[in-house]
């Protein structure tokens, strides 16, 4: 990057002493009087600083055309990450959440937690095949899964930290342009501990609830229908 702002840099300081030194020479030119054969000369000295203006003005042009390809590649870069959150509804319960934030698809992604964290009875999510390997995880797609209950997780003796190491790509790994991104992040369980939060209910949660009554009611009435039979 440095160097590519330099090869800029001089690029326009020949073209400004170019436009100078032309600027220059014209002025005296205006109040002196010379010969044919000193135009002549001159006129070649004007041709080789327009042909250094012209070199000039490519090289410029060259170097914005480059640093405009590489900031349009770097909007089009997928940008993978992975947090631990609380449920939304009830923070008592502890979501993994896989997350491309950049501006194209990201291809082959594997995560490597350091310590492996145990993941529900006798498994580890190293062993999880989403991790191991996700084929795509496209522009804005979100990925979420429960982890564990916040209280049972706070009072086990499991690591309350780990580094998750994502590796993914801009094209499929098979390719031969395929190069691999990898970012680490910090898990950190205590981050969290001790915040209070509000166990929020919206008209979906009335509805599970209407229908959850039905099906006692419903319950209710079967048994006493047995009852009197």
């Amino acid at each position: 990057m440095r160097t590519v702002n330099l090869m800029k840099l001089v690029a326009l300081v020949l073209i400004l002493m170019a436009i100078w030194a032309c600027f220059e020479i014209t002025q005296l030119l205006l109040k002196m009087d010379f010969k044919e054969t000193f135009f002549s000369a001159l006129s070649s000295v004007a041709t080789l600083m327009a042909s250094v203006t012209g070199i000039g003005v490519l090289i410029f042009t060259f170097f914005t055309l480059q640093e405009s390809r590489k900031q349009r590649e770097s909007a089009e870069e997928p940008i993978v990450t992975i947090r631990l959150v609380p449920e939304v509804k009830n923070n008592n319960f502890f979501y993994f959440t896989l997350k491309n934030t950049g501006g194209g698809p990201a291809y082959d992604i594997s995560v490597k937690f350091n310590p492996d964290l145990p993941y529900g009875d006798d498994d580890t999510l190293n062993n999880l095949n989403m991790f191991k390997r996700m084929p795509l995880l496209d522009k804005n797609e979100e990925v979420n899964f429960l982890f564990d209950s916040a209280i049972n997780y706070y009072e086990s003796n499991n690591p309350k930290s780990t580094i998750a190491i994502v590796t993914f790509y801009k094209q499929p790994k098979d390719s031969k342009r395929a190069k691999p991104i990898v970012r680490e992040f910090e898990i950190n369980f205590e981050e969290r501990k001790g915040q209070m939060h509000l166990i929020t209910r919206d008209m979906n949660d009335l509805v599970k609830e209407i229908q959850e009554l039905k099906h006692v009611m419903v319950i209710a009435n079967l048994r006493r229908e047995g009852k009197h039979d």
